[in-house]
């Protein structure tokens, strides 16, 4: 707060006051006396006056020149009130004027605006000039005359000499009670200062505490109604400024919240879908807001953006599965592939000993191939078992992509299939390339079973804001929106005579390489998988092909 404007504003209402309330008492001291005859004292009254408004307005046009010298320029102006008041009064009758007051009045000004010493001297300079006077209208033969008085003179009895004494000692007593008012005013002004001052501080530190929380804030009145809301909660609402929310009721705010089960339960986790089109899952708390009597006065609502960390227990759900059924898929493989391998060696025996049958060899091509089924199957499951190891060195993506797309099409023989690969170079991951091969493989033979009657392929890889991009795309029958977020699921598909794993393992080898992957389909418009991986260092080391 700017006091100092404070007490210039001050000063100049004291001024204005003082011109208005001198030219009502003077004016109407002037009038009455022009009406009783005594027209000179009258005239000396309008002309004083004039004195008053003029040094007033001389005033407050130089007081904005002496702002650096204030008490100075506060000692002068009551110094010449001072005079002013001892002219009227010298004007209406000497010690029997109607205007003695107004040295109590200078008296209280100088303590209110100057300080308890300055008005001890306002005092003692009205009494001294008080006292002047009344010996000016002493006649002649009295020993303390001066001269005589030009209105008729006043003999001095006793109770004359009272009324002296008693006026002189009410200048002194004014002048130490306003002075001990005026110190109380001041050391209580100087400690509301201080208390608005630590209010504000205490102000401030509360608004920057609640607006910097992490969790959102509102609160409500008694109609639960929005009194206030801090920066948090209109970041995860999504709301661009409290104008607009702030007098409207909280379910129209937060739709899904119900404030009375609220209060019941102080807790509860709500869905909740905000105006720029996120779906968000918020954890509310709430309390009763009250008064120092301890009346309710509103309620506070408290809650957080826990979606981040219900996708993270997804996860880790997700993973402890993972693991778990890594660990039987370990043992299962373990056990499965010593009975596939007395099986296999027992049909290579078998085959020199059957007859040579067409029937004979047959049956012995479909239990080698089955065989090779179930070995391939044991493969995946101990590849989506293992965990992943993210080699120390990186690779140049291009190269993995060129020579798995070549090593594909020439493993793949399909009409009217058409395989594009449109690859920057030099694009270096910290990846794998034996996984990062599996990957690109699984993605094409995806692709290749959503076009059975042939179609273009398309594989991409560029830099994007600091980050490798890998697409492929294909223009085959697409997936159902309903199935995208599962396909990604182990042992999840759609295909007659698939296990489920195939994108499941490119999901876990892309993150697994701290990357992630994305995919966009339409019905019957083709389907795209985006893999973004962190850019990696230069080429350190050779791929292995």
């Amino acid at each position: 707060m700017n006091y100092s404007s404070d007490t210039d504003k001050g000063l100049k209402v004291f001024v204005v006051l003082r011109v208005i309330v001198i030219t009502l008492l003077l004016g109407t001291g002037a009038f009455f006396y022009f009406k009783i005859g005594l027209r000179n004292e009258a005239i000396l009254l309008v002309f004083i006056i004039f004195i008053v408004c003029f040094l007033s307005f001389l005033y407050l046009l130089l007081y904005p020149l002496f702002q650096k010298f204030i008490n100075w320029f506060k000692g002068i102006q009551i110094s010449f009130d001072i005079i002013i008041a001892s002219a009227v009064i010298y004007v209406t009758g000497g010690m029997l004027s109607p205007f003695i007051f107004f040295y109590a009045l200078i008296i209280i000004f100088a303590n209110i605006t100057l300080t308890r010493n300055a008005g001890y001297v306002a005092a003692a300079s009205s009494a001294t000039l008080y006292l002047i006077i009344v010996l000016y209208q002493l006649p002649q033969e009295y020993p303390f005359s001066i001269k005589e008085f030009p209105l008729s003179p006043i003999v001095l009895e006793d109770k004359e000499l009272a009324y002296v004494f008693f006026r002189i000692a009410g200048f002194l007593f004014v002048a130490m009670l306003s002075g001990y008012l005026s110190e109380r005013m001041r050391l209580t002004r100087k400690e509301l200062r201080a208390s608005e001052e630590d209010l504000v501080i205490l102000e401030n530190l509360h608004e920057n505490i609640l607006q910097n929380l992490i969790s959102g804030v509102i609160t409500l009145d008694l109609k639960k109604r929005l009194i206030s809301i801090n920066r948090t909660a209109l970041e995860i609402l999504g709301i661009a400024s409290e104008d607009k929310v702030l007098g409207k009721e909280a379910n129209n705010l937060i739709p899904t919240l119900s404030i009375e089960k609220l209060l019941s339960k102080r807790s509860e986790e709500r869905l909740h879908s905000t105006t720029d089109g996120r779906n968000l899952t918020l954890e509310f708390s709430s309390s009763i807001l009250k008064n120092s009597e301890g009346e309710i006065e509103g309620y506070i609502i408290i809650f957080q953006d826990i979606t981040e960390v219900k996708e993270l227990e997804k996860r880790l759900r997700t993973y402890e599965k993972m693991a778990l059924m890594g660990q039987l898929a370990a043992g299962l493989a373990h056990e499965i592939r010593n009975p596939l391998s007395a099986i296999s060696g027992l049909i290579e025996v078998l085959s020199d000993e059957v007859k040579p049958t067409e029937d004979n060899t047959h049956l012995l091509n479909v239990v080698t191939q089955e065989v090779q089924r179930l070995n391939l199957l044991v493969e995946d499951f101990l590849l989506f078992a293992r965990p992943i190891q993210k080699p120390e060195v990186s690779v140049d993506i291009s190269q993995v992509i060129d020579k798995t797309v070549e090593l594909f099409s020439s493993a793949t023989h399909r009409n009217g299939l058409q395989l594009v690969v449109n690859t920057e170079k030099e694009l270096y991951v910290q990846v794998d390339p034996y996984r990062l091969k599996q990957v690109i493989w699984n993605l094409l033979l995806n692709a290749i079973q959503a076009m059975p009657n042939g179609g273009k392929i398309v594989v991409e890889a560029h830099l994007e804001e600091g980050d490798v991009v890998i697409k492929v795309l294909d223009e085959g029958c697409g997936i159902n929106e309903g199935v995208i977020p599962r396909i990604f699921e182990p042992f999840f598909t759609t295909k007659g005579g698939g296990t489920g794993l195939g994108l499941a393992i490119v999901k876990r080898v892309v993150e697994g390489h701290d990357g992630r992957i994305n995919v966009i389909s339409s019905e019957d418009k083709g389907t795209a998988f985006i893999i973004t991986l962190p850019k990696g260092e230069k080429l350190t080391k050779e791929i292995v092909h």
